[in-house]
């Protein structure tokens, strides 16, 4: 049977979460059915969830999204790679400075170990549909706390698909194998078919705003406790602001300029409020069921694994930018590999100041350079100008203006920098064009590094989507 722990920390544990996540059902050798006084099964909080598993599956949901950060393959290292913010200094896993870097093959390996933040992000869609199924079917809710549930859970379930659109790419083809998602995974028994790169975009767009409508109903208040990751933001009404603020960025994915601009000004976008302002992914290694941050690096740390960052974050910023304070010249320098695929460490982050640094969801920086490209692309360029200027004088710089003949540049410039080992980057230059994945640089001698050129160097190859993973593939083949 389908099983799920209720612990009694703030937090579900990562364990009992796959439980909860599991698709295994009763055998048909089984000779009996096994109550578990610590264990309470799927179906029983289908059917009729009491308050406590309404809050245990409410936070349950909201700790998923961390598993995409904690795991073997965290998130950011792993697109951070991709988009040569970062390079993994692994000691005992090779893998992240070969393969991810492009030396090996022309294609990743579809089993291999950085496909974990797929199926951690995967895990986040299937406890938002429980818990948003569990929600409809609980008689201890009303009406409007039915919507509230409903409201956050489907905002959950489009962060999760976008994630996992994020790693498997697919722009500008129509071609369903090439990237995109499953987006119809109501019966997970029964998943639909994956979809290009644009339809999963169009479903994600539709999932915000039918979140957006059920929040509106939702009342003031929500049903079930939210994380301190929540503060400004655990009312249905500022939960909302959330949801549109992601409608925002998928908008502008898109390239739906209008409508990316409708979404923003429904959300908490301000170029008067702190660009920190937005909801967060807590850490708390001291708690049970809980974790610490795993892009925090001690400085100079000399342990197996040390993360790097290419020399060419600090040789390409503005003098007197700030942001720069996210990276720091290492004690000593790391090395990894040997003759032309060497890579060298000269760098490393100092995005997170401990384990208990908070992860952003988005914010209001982010907001507010999403805007300036939405205005520049529709040419408001005084608009743009304006937006980009607030995060420009945040980060020490004098302000800039906006052309047609330099806005995109000047934009991406901008996120690099303020968007550092979030996870933007790399889909920042396949969006607009801007990844390739082969160059070959002129007057180049002796070894060739990553972090000399701008996005990549011959043998390194930059990829432009994750292998889609081999148990996808070999579900479509018994399924055809």
């Amino acid at each position: 049977m389908h099983k799920i722990i209720f612990p009694y920390q703030k937090t579900l544990a990562a364990g009992a979460l796959a439980l909860l996540l599991g698709t295994s059902s009763c055998s048909f050798f089984e000779t009996e059915a096994v109550t578990d006084p610590n264990n309470i099964s799927i179906e029983s909080v289908l059917q009729n969830a009491n308050q406590s598993q309404i809050n245990a599956l409410a936070v349950g949901l909201e700790a998923s999204l961390r598993l995409g950060h904690v795991s073997n393959a965290p998130n950011n290292q792993v697109v951070g790679t991709f988009g040569r913010e970062v390079v993994v200094m692994a000691g005992t896993e090779s893998r992240w400075y070969t393969e991810l870097l492009g030396t090996r093959s022309a294609t990743l390996d579809d089993a291999a170990y950085y496909n974990a933040a797929y199926s951690d992000f995967a895990r986040v869609r299937r406890a938002a549909q429980i818990f948003r199924e569990s929600a409809q079917n609980a008689q201890i809710l009303t009406a409007p706390q039915k919507a509230g549930a409903a409201g956050f859970a489907r905002t959950y379930e489009a962060l999760s698909k976008l994630h996992i659109l994020i790693l498997q790419g697919g722009e500008g083809s129509t071609d369903p194998n090439a990237g995109g998602i499953r987006i119809n995974l109501d019966d997970i028994r029964k998943p639909g078919k994956f979809v290009s790169y644009a339809e999963a975009l169009t479903h994600l767009r539709q999932l915000l705003d039918q979140a957006a409508g059920e929040l509106d109903q939702a009342g003031s208040t929500f049903a079930f406790p939210l994380s301190s990751g929540y503060a400004n933001f655990n009312t249905p009404a500022d939960f909302k602001k959330f949801n549109r603020a992601l409608a925002a960025r998928v908008a502008l994915y898109q390239k739906d300029y209008a409508g990316t601009l409708t979404a923003l000004g429904q959300s908490f976008y301000s170029r008067t409020a702190a660009l920190t302002l937005g909801p967060k992914i807590t850490f708390d290694p001291g708690a049970a069921n809980n974790s610490g941050n795993p892009y925090f690096q001690l400085s100079n740390s000399n342990a197996a694994t040390v993360v790097t960052v290419p020399d060419n974050f600090q040789a390409e910023a503005e003098t007197g930018d700030t942001r720069l304070n996210k990276v720091a010249l290492r004690t000593t320098p790391r090395r990894v590999g040997t003759g032309p695929t060497a890579v060298d460490g000269n760098y490393e982050p100092r995005v997170f100041a401990s384990q208990t640094t908070p992860l952003d969801i988005i914010r209001n920086e982010e907001l507010l350079l999403i805007a300036a490209e939405a205005r520049a692309m529709t040419n408001d360029y005084a608009g743009a100008t304006l937006d980009i200027n607030v995060v420009r004088t945040a980060a020490g710089l004098a302000p800039t203006v906006l052309t047609s003949a330099n806005a995109l540049d000047v934009i991406l410039k901008e996120r690099r920098y303020s968007l550092f080992y979030e996870g933007h980057r790399w889909h920042d230059l396949r969006r607009t064009g801007r990844l390739r994945t082969e160059v070959t640089p002129a007057g180049v001698v002796g070894v060739v590094k990553p972090q000399t050129l701008m996005y990549s160097a011959t043998p390194f190859r930059l990829y432009t989507r994750m292998e889609r993973p081999v148990a996808e593939k070999q579900w479509d083949i018994a399924n055809p």
